[in-house]
């Protein structure tokens, strides 16, 4: 397939991306499934990859332990998502922002509250480091963001790939599955889908996250429209169609909602990246729910549903008072915002 003339052809995109939609009902079904990573902090020994937010704080931040989150709003935050019928898309923290064992702990916490094994997406983890993980997760993901080899060094000079490719041989090893993260609107293009495809294939990745690119204040992207919804949809689409089994997650920004119903079309099996806290239940939940049902899929969990914000913590774990007590902070949070 020549992917330049079919980014410059919006016949043979339409064309690709129905394909892509029957492919995904006959293999996936109409499910779409609303995804929220979990962070455990704001820090990142790296900080320096161009895009992100966290190369905005690195600077600011004097003691990295001051930027990890308490252990019991990460505990409520996967209990609201368990109500809410949400996926946990993966634990995430920043490279060494907590100790392997840390990381341990919180992630089992976090299977015996939601009751489903969840990934990790902690920096590049070692053989013995992956050993210490159980039942509570499926695989690793890979922080891979771009595969246009003439950028990535000055887009994500912390992240070589090599090392990344390493932890995915020893977890492929060790029966754990393979995930990674892409960003479009870099400055890539559809000529270098050729090596994404590649990549995916030599690696076995099971699981990618393609989000468009949310502009962040304070770095070099600042000023830099997220790509236009058919490049992230097409993006989809080839995926879909190379790879009719893979798991695609699709993310964008609350400017982009309306991303979300061609991106269903493509080949989306879940969505993410929003800010579950300012838009469940109001205008902004309904244009998520809405987007996917327009694209004749189903919704797995809710953004609206005030009702299932009550529930009960079952799960056995420490200090549970104070979980339900920021749980209850993050209820009242959304409370006001609807």
């Amino acid at each position: 397939m020549d992917f330049e003339d079919l980014f410059s052809s919006s016949q043979s995109l339409l064309e690709t991306i129905l394909k892509a939609d029957k492919k995904t009902l006959e293999i996936h079904g109409k499910d779409v499934s609303l995804e929220r990573a979990i962070f455990l902090s704001w820090w990142c020994d790296r900080g320096n990859c161009s895009f992100c937010y966290m190369s905005t704080q690195k600077k600011k931040i004097t003691d990295k332990s001051r930027a990890r989150r308490r252990v019991s709003g990460i505990l409520a935050e996967a209990e609201l998502l368990r109500r809410l019928g949400w996926k946990v898309a993966f634990i995430s923290g920043g490279y060494g922002a907590y100790s392997i064992a840390e990381i341990q702990d919180v992630t089992r916490r976090v299977f015996e509250i939601t009751g489903e094994p969840t990934w990790l997406n902690v920096g590049v983890l070692s053989k013995d480091e992956m050993k210490l993980f159980g039942e509570e997760i499926v695989g690793v993901t890979g922080s891979v963001e771009t595969l246009a080899m003439n950028i990535r060094s000055q887009i994500c000079p912390g992240k070589p790939l090599e090392p990344i490719t390493e932890m995915f041989d020893a977890a492929a090893d060790l029966g754990l599955e393979r995930a990674m993260t892409l960003i479009l609107g870099l400055g890539e293009g559809p000529a270098d889908l050729p090596a994404l495809i590649d990549f995916i294939g030599q690696q076995g990745i099971s699981k990618i996250t393609v989000y468009s690119l949310n502009p962040h204040e304070g770095t070099a992207f600042s000023d830099t429209p997220p790509p236009p919804s058919l490049y992230q949809a097409g993006v989809i689409a080839v995926l879909r169609l190379e790879f009719p089994r893979l798991r695609i997650v699709a993310g964008t920004w609350i400017d982009q909602l309306p991303n979300i119903g061609v991106a269903c079309l493509a080949g989306a099996n879940a969505v993410t990246k929003y800010p579950l806290l300012k838009m469940f239940g109001n205008r902004f939940g309904k244009k998520v729910e809405e987007e996917i049902s327009a694209a004749g899929r189903r919704v797995v969990g809710t953004f609206t549903d005030m009702s299932k914000l009550q529930g009960e913590l079952k799960a056995d774990i420490p200090n549970k008072d104070e979980v339900e007590a920021a749980l209850e902070r993050y209820i009242q949070r959304i409370k006001r915002k609807v």
